[in-house]
């Protein structure tokens, strides 16, 4: 329920008096039809919202009290309680007590700023597609569109075009953010920093609202210089290429624990910095705490329980505290840092969800591979339990915590416990790991077993041969050159281990 307070007498009767208004005179954007239902505070008169003119100061209701249809033009309105009827309803209330309304009809729609935004995240997407920083799981996509929907109609409630599309972005960095032209991106670092779907309808209940407020609009407004195009997307484009190469690094299937340490989170902010000024995304307080207060309302108004922004927002920010990234909590300047807006929305509840994982569990797999070259073992090790009790588990979740497992513990039990879920790996044969083998070497050395890790190490090698006869398939010479030297070196490294643990073994007889 949303109350609009506009300047009035108290006598009902006298408010509405016929104005002679003629509204077809107006400029098509001067005046907005709406339809929302409401109550009149002091008579209980029931009535609709039909359209708002605010150079006018006028807005047009049609009353309810009986069943045939009466139109008035009233100036003055004292206090309206809103009750939208359906989804439609909730938003244009939102709209109209935000004054967006108010901005369209003094201001337009401004088409040529419109255009420019759209070819701006044309531009942005395509960079990211083309670099692989794009994760495609269609079955991922359905469900985020499914959810979507529920939170915003297909078609706009003013002539923009409504909601575009859903990516989702390789980035373990939890974020969202809505473009301008109604395209959404979420990243994977998200996806898997929240546990529940009533979490990710919040996350994106937050998007919507800055959205249907048309607060990148308004900040482009403010900040009439803007780079030029050409010179912003070379830089932009340098910084996208540079991801991407870390990305490569990151989520291919041998790991290299501490390679990457904090440069991709850096790297990562860098591009959001970028992007999110270009595109008018940098919002104010007033404009976060009202997009926190829409979402909230809006999941209260689906009966979804509204503090699940707040739990959203808990869990952002263990997960910098838990990788050291303090920067994003303490908010800048105007910005509310999270601790401010957790408090503003309410104290957050736990929320799990099996199923939701089980939904999610390509994005937990390859956000465990990125988390452990940044050396997160903690973090690593949560993502692929997850994956693993939602029993949708591949093999390089059963390897990775078996690494961790080695990484974080010496023990007898963690020891045959990481050579247990090797072999569950082994036994999957989904996507079969060059990892494998070679982890499986390292455990049976780690349990004093150096007659099967020899065994297990010319498995390696064996493996390690055929990729590198499967590399004359490779197109890319910049990839053909950088697997070349990695399976040449660990063929080295295997046959070194080789010797070494033979050389033991003598030593001891």
């Amino acid at each position: 329920m949303l109350t609009i307070t506009i300047n009035s007498p108290t006598d009902m009767k006298k408010m509405l008096c016929i104005i002679g208004v003629m509204f077809t005179s107006l400029i098509s954007f001067s005046q907005s039809s709406i339809n929302i239902r409401g109550i009149h505070r002091s008579s209980g008169d029931s009535l609709d919202i039909v359209e708002v003119n605010y150079p006018l100061k006028t807005i047009k209701i049609r009353m309810l009290q009986t069943k045939a249809v009466i139109e008035r033009n009233i100036t003055w309105l004292d206090v309206i309680d809103l009750y939208p009827k359906d989804l439609n309803g909730f938003w244009q209330a939102k709209a109209l007590k935000a004054g967006y309304f108010q901005n369209i009809q003094e201001k337009g729609y401004q088409y040529d700023l419109r255009t420019e935004l759209e070819e701006d995240v044309l531009q942005y997407v395509q960079q990211l597609q083309q670099n692989g920083l794009i994760f495609n799981d269609s079955y991922l996509e359905n469900y985020l569109y499914s959810l979507l929907y529920k939170l915003y109609p297909e078609t706009a409630h003013d002539e923009r075009q409504g909601l575009k599309s859903v990516l989702v972005v390789n980035d373990i960095t939890p974020n969202a953010f809505m473009c301008p032209n109604g395209t959404i991106l979420i990243t994977t670092g998200l996806l898997s920093t929240i546990n529940s779907e009533e979490e990710l309808v919040a996350a994106l209940a937050h998007e919507v609202a800055h959205y249907v407020l048309d607060h990148s609009i308004i900040n482009i407004n403010k900040n009439l210089q803007r780079e030029k195009t050409a010179l912003f997307w070379a830089t932009f484009a340098t910084a996208v290429a540079a991801a991407a190469d870390i990305y490569m690094t990151a989520t291919n299937e041998y790991y290299t624990p501490g390679a990457l340490t904090q440069s991709t989170a850096l790297l990562s902010f860098s591009i959001a910095t970028l992007i999110t000024e270009r595109l008018g995304l940098k919002y104010s307080r007033e404009q976060e705490l009202e997009a926190d207060q829409c979402a909230t309302d809006l999941l209260k108004f689906l009966n979804l329980p509204p503090v699940a922004l707040s739990s959203v927002l808990e869990k952002i920010k263990r997960y910098c505290i838990t990788t050291g990234n303090h920067a994003a909590l303490s908010g800048n300047g105007t910005h509310p840092n999270i601790d401010a807006r957790i408090s503003n929305i309410g104290a957050p509840t736990r929320f799990t969800s099996i199923n939701y994982d089980g939904t999610i569990s390509f994005v937990l797999t390859q956000n465990a591979i990125f988390e452990f070259n940044n050396a997160h073992f903690v973090v690593c090790q949560a993502l692929v339990e997850r994956s693993i009790n939602a029993g949708t588990a591949i093999e390089d979740d059963y390897i990775l915590k078996a690494i961790t497992n080695l990484y974080r513990f010496n023990t007898l039990e963690k020891n045959n416990e990481a050579l247990t879920l090797i072999q569950k790996a082994k036994n999957l044969n989904v996507v079969p790991s060059l990892s494998t083998y070679k982890y499986e070497a390292l455990t049976l050395i780690r349990l004093n077993r150096d007659a099967d890790a020899i065994i297990a190490m010319n498995n390696y090698i064996l493996r390690l041969n055929e990729e590198a006869n499967n590399l004359e398939k490779v197109k890319s010479e910049a990839y053909w050159a950088s697997r070349f030297v990695y399976l040449r070196n660990e063929r080295d490294w295997a046959s070194k281990m080789i010797q070494k643990l033979k050389s033991n073994n003598i030593k001891l007889n």
